[in-house]
């Protein structure tokens, strides 16, 4: 179909929206500008360019075009995870690029992809989150009841949190009220010796505050500087840390609450993480990834993906430090195999390696060593906090490192698993897969590491 002004303006407006339902659910900048250049193509308008920042695509047409230069823009009013509408938006930009359907059907899409509900009820996801501070409780070496307490004081902290959010409560007050509600209930059981003797207090807490800092886009963020997007890196590294700092401000209320009534609050960041038994580990790892995909609405099959990623990625931890790897070193393992198994799996279960690399590595995100920091910070013991601050910064950062390059490393195994199979299967899949130096994709749409059509290499993403 000839290009007109108008047919231009429409494929600009349906690549900014499905660019925008991306980046939303927290899709790494690269992924986003590389499916908004391929849908473009698709269309066929060449030689676009995209420069995306936190909240806010531009896409740009040069001279040369009917109806350009032309440039649109879409603001991101909102960004928080719902895996479903990832996967919808990640298949449909596929078919786009694949099948190249009328726009009529794409914006209809879209508009349904916008409007849809959740695919789950609010209460699973509240369900969802009980079980993930459950399984980081016992992760530390929490006893049955402790469990149990982690659980239900998450649950009404994110109930309590739905309620803010309906009043549009910004982000780091909800952390504040969330950290303060899962230290003030801990403080009050243990002021009522209602707590098992030998369990510290801190092992509700420290589970509480992980499910607090899980849902922030730690890897995204290292995905994102890593692949040179420094100024969506580095908004994204600002939120995390004013919602980190808001975590800090509500545990320091409620111990400074326990305190003034004189009470032995017990908070501390010491907390005591046993060598726990294979079993009970990979159980713990299984149930908090596969948890964390359905709290943020993951198909069922992603969900048992995750949980299978998480297992792996706490039995490669677990290998690694007993063979003597720093915690850097064996959260940089894990993900590393999270990353690679979420990739090899994604196309068989058809959903985004992202969903579920980012439930997989719940079990190891650094929330818990930046809790430590800040309330050493606190306290005065400025040395160790700033030691537990960059172990949280090395974690993020080997995280994020790990789940790009696993991806980056499927198509190689997988010629090798196809070489050991048979050698002329090995040469046929060799040569289909011609461009095996293609960017790792999370989410959206593949390209060549030019950001545009592997093809004809038209477009380019505007690193920002």
């Amino acid at each position: 179909m000839a290009l007109t002004e108008e047919r231009v303006r429409r494929v600009l407006d349906v690549a900014l929206r499905l660019g925008e339902t991306l980046l939303a659910r927290q899709a790494g900048s690269a992924d986003v500008a590389d499916s908004v250049l391929a849908v473009a193509a698709a269309y066929g308008v060449p030689e676009a360019q995209v420069n995306i920042t936190a909240d806010a695509i531009t896409l740009s047409v040069p001279r040369g075009v009917p109806g350009a230069p032309v440039t649109a823009m879409w603001l991101v009013t909102s960004r928080s995870p719902d895996y479903t509408r990832l996967y919808e938006a990640t298949r449909l930009a596929q078919c786009i690029v694949a099948e190249k359907p009328p726009l009529d059907e794409v914006e209809s899409q879209l508009v349904e992809l916008s409007r849809g509900g959740h695919r789950y009820p609010r209460w699973v996801s509240t369900v969802s989150l009980a079980v993930m501070a459950a399984s980081m409780s016992l992760l530390l070496g929490a006893g049955a009841l402790v469990v149990m307490l982690a659980g239900l004081t998450t649950a009404l902290i994110d109930r309590v949190g739905r309620v803010l959010n309906t009043h549009r409560v910004p982000l780091l007050f909800q952390q504040v009220v969330g950290a303060a509600l899962a230290t003030g209930v801990t403080v009050c059981l243990d002021a009522a010796g209602r707590l098992p003797a030998g369990q510290a207090p801190s092992l509700v807490v420290a589970a509480s505050i992980a499910v607090l800092l899980s849902g922030l886009a730690t890897v995204g963020t290292v995905q994102d500087a890593i692949t040179g997007y420094l100024l969506t890196a580095t908004s994204r590294g600002v939120e995390i840390l004013l919602s980190s700092i808001g975590v800090l401000v509500g545990v320091t209320i409620a111990v400074r609450f326990g305190v003034l009534a004189g009470v032995d609050v017990r908070v501390t960041p010491n907390l005591p993480v046993p060598l726990l038994s294979l079993p009970t580990r990979v159980i713990a790892g299984t149930l908090g990834a596969g948890a964390a995909a359905v709290a943020n609405y993951a198909p069922a099959r992603a969900a048992l993906a995750a949980g299978a990623a998480g297992a792996a990625g706490s039995l490669l931890y677990l290998v690694a430090s007993m063979f003597g790897a720093s915690t850097v070193a064996a959260s940089f393992a894990a993900a590393l195999g999270i990353g690679l198994a979420g990739a090899l799996c994604a196309r068989s279960l058809r959903v985004p390696p992202l969903v579920i690399v980012m439930a997989g590595i719940f079990p190891l995100v650094p929330g818990l060593s930046l809790y430590r920091g800040f309330v050493d910070l606190s306290t005065g013991l400025y040395t160790p906090g700033v030691a537990s601050l960059v172990t949280a910064s090395g974690i993020a950062l080997a995280l994020g490192g790990g789940v790009v390059l696993g991806p980056l490393l499927a198509p190689t195994l997988r010629r090798e698993l196809g070489h050991l199979r048979s050698r002329r299967t090995a040469r046929g899949h060799r040569w289909r897969h011609g461009h095996a130096h293609r960017l790792p994709a999370l989410a959206g749409v593949e390209t060549s590491p030019a950001g545009g059509d592997p093809g004809t290499g038209t477009g380019q993403a505007v690193q920002g």
